[in-house]
């Protein structure tokens, strides 16, 4: 086995365990926080603490990741994260629970964005599509066996041992990172990130950096678009698919699963695109997730929601994966980390926004309104954010420099 292929094969596992584990966590706290308190309401605030370090703290800790080896960074946060889960269900209070949550998601977001970062260091940049696609599609595989898998543990022994499994999933990761192997070379392109310089100047300058690279501008835009509308969906789905197809909980769960088929599908499919430019590849994907939103709208049975929402899966996660890879191909080592920082707090911040006003447009309009012209409205504004080519910024870092000077 060569370099590569080991360092792909680590990668892939780590990350895809990885994820197993964090289905564990979601199923285990949601369920463990509703026997606590019997509130709904207090299972969407412990969501809210999961989502709030990615919407507030996305740019600020860039910065630092930007500053530190990116691998070291990842393995000290897996190993941080192994500890604080499985604390979890030992805590006397609630509260706790909201806090450590928030530790939790932080401290994940840090070693999620580290990992993309060091993506780069590892493979060509001309194959990055490829080898995300394949780590894509071994994560969503875990994404549809994980909630499965999770329900039997805790229905067979406890929350408790669902938390012990998460903290191992963790473990492993941190193992498979020290095992990989990066170049000294590529190690000091890493490490050397103006330490001296101050936060806030660094901050400025990674926003800077950001706004002269065109391409990823305009996928930020369209993300954030398809955003807006995606997180009413995922909020209203179970509205829509209970009182309006009446579909049993047994039914539904094949739904979600339709969903996690969809994504498998769609990361594999990257592998048959890398020929294609990956902005196209953002536009046309949200385009046609935008218009099966639409699509599931107008659909009156259990078989054809199925169907759309494994193609609303399919496109939506090709869009994602291609706007990372942009972000991973045409981003600087130096700044990869604000920029994917600054990325994903726009992204987030469409998501639990549109989730937030999910409940008030849904006074004003029926389930099936707000999908047909929610998603109408946003394949219309990405047709727009893509009337315009795209080249790739031509060396931004020096662009940069030359506006210091």
């Amino acid at each position: 086995m060569t370099e590569l292929q080991r360092n792909f094969w680590l990668m892939m596992t780590g990350r895809s365990i990885s994820k197993l584990g964090d289905t564990f966590h979601f199923l285990a706290l949601s369920l463990m926080i509703y026997a606590k308190t019997g509130s709904a309401l207090s299972v969407g605030q412990v969501m809210v603490a999961s989502y709030l370090p990615m919407i507030l703290l996305g740019p600020f800790l860039g910065v630092w990741i930007d500053r530190l080896d990116k691998r070291k960074l990842a393995i000290t946060c897996e190993l941080i994260r192994a500890g604080v889960v499985l604390s979890i269900p030992f805590l006397p209070h609630v509260y706790w629970i909201y806090t450590l949550t928030f530790v939790t998601a932080m401290v994940g977001f840090v070693s999620s964005t580290s990992q993309s970062g060091l993506v780069p260091q590892l493979f060509p940049k001309d194959q990055l599509l490829g080898y995300n696609a394949k780590i894509q599609t071994a994560m969503q595989a875990m994404a549809i066996a994980g909630p499965v898998l999770a329900g039997i543990v805790i229905g067979l022994w406890s929350y408790t041992a669902a938390f012990i499994v998460d903290s191992a999933t963790f473990l492993y990761s941190a193992t498979t990172l020290t095992l990989l192997s990066v170049s000294a070379k590529q190690l000091s392109k890493n490490t050397g990130a103006k330490k001296d310089r101050q936060f806030w100047k660094e901050l400025g300058e990674g926003a800077r950096y950001m706004v002269r690279l065109p391409r990823v501008m305009n996928a930020t835009a369209i993300m954030f678009t398809a955003m807006i509308t995606s997180g009413m969906f995922n909020v209203l789905l179970v509205v829509f698919s209970k009182d309006i197809i009446k579909v049993s909980d047994l039914q539904f769960g094949w739904l979600e699963a339709g969903i996690g088929v969809g994504l498998a599908a769609g990361a594999a499919t990257l592998n048959l695109c890398k020929k294609l430019d990956l902005l196209l590849i953002v536009r046309v994907g949200i385009l046609v997730d935008a218009i099966f939103i639409a699509v599931l709208g107008t659909t009156n049975s259990f078989y054809t929601e199925w169907l759309t929402l494994v193609m609303i899966g399919m496109f939506s996660v090709m869009a994602m994966i291609s706007a990372a890879t942009i972000i991973q191909t045409e981003a600087e080592q130096a700044y990869m980390g604000r920029v994917l920082g600054f990325y994903n707090t726009v992204f987030m911040a469409g998501t639990v926004g549109s989730m937030a006003l999910a409940g008030v447009v849904e006074t004003w309009f029926s389930v099936r309104d707000i999908f047909i012209y929610g998603g109408l409205a946003t394949a219309l504004a990405t047709l727009l954010l893509s009337m315009r080519r795209l080249r790739k910024a031509e060396s931004p870092s020096a662009a940069t420099k030359g506006a210091e000077v």
